[in-house]
């Protein structure tokens, strides 16, 4: 029985498919490194999985996509590593304490390391064929990496890395467009 060019085309893409998928799962797994080494310093199981498990579905997805996608998965995981470490730092050293009284420093950590990762992402797209795919894959990805560091804080850690990487992507978007 002969299969019909469509049929056959399908199947072919069908095969292709599945075959790139495998390939972007294997590709990713190192991406589940960052999660891991988020619990050793933080001890925090359930954010870690949670966050660990969408990070690698992103990763995986991203990499099945390809081109602008990729793009930004590799520029996010970068950026994302900034607010990471700042806040696991601000983390592990506490707080400071002055005449009024003391302070966190997981917040600003966060917010701080929200606009780099922003900056980051922003000069990232800047450089890649698919602009717009590439700004919105690094961004959800910084975000995620910076959420292992940032949840130690809370929805207002989360929350002030999410608005300082929005702003920052806005702001640094619209400087760019004008140069």
């Amino acid at each position: 029985m002969a299969l019909s060019d469509t049929a056959l085309f399908d199947l072919a893409r069908g095969s292709y498919e599945r075959a790139r998928l495998q390939w972007a799962a294997l590709t990713a797994g190192p991406v589940l490194l960052i999660p891991l080494a988020s619990f050793v310093v933080s001890h925090r199981a359930y954010t870690t999985v949670g966050l660990g498990l969408a990070l690698g579905l992103v990763a995986v997805a991203l990499l099945w996509r390809g081109e602008g996608f990729t793009a930004g998965l590799a520029a996010g995981l970068k950026a994302g590593a900034v607010p990471l470490v700042l806040s696991h730092a601000a983390n592990l050293y506490g707080h400071i304490c002055t005449a009024e009284g003391c302070t966190s420093l997981c917040v600003p950590a966060c917010s701080l390391g929200g606009v780099v990762a922003g900056l980051w992402v922003a000069m990232a797209a800047r450089r890649s064929r698919t602009p717009w795919v590439t700004l919105s894959a690094g961004a959800l990805v910084s975000c995620l990496v910076g959420a292992f560091g940032c949840a130690c804080v809370g929805s207002s850690g989360l929350l002030s890395m999410v608005a300082a990487t929005a702003v920052s992507l806005v702001v640094s978007r619209v400087a760019l467009a004008r140069a």
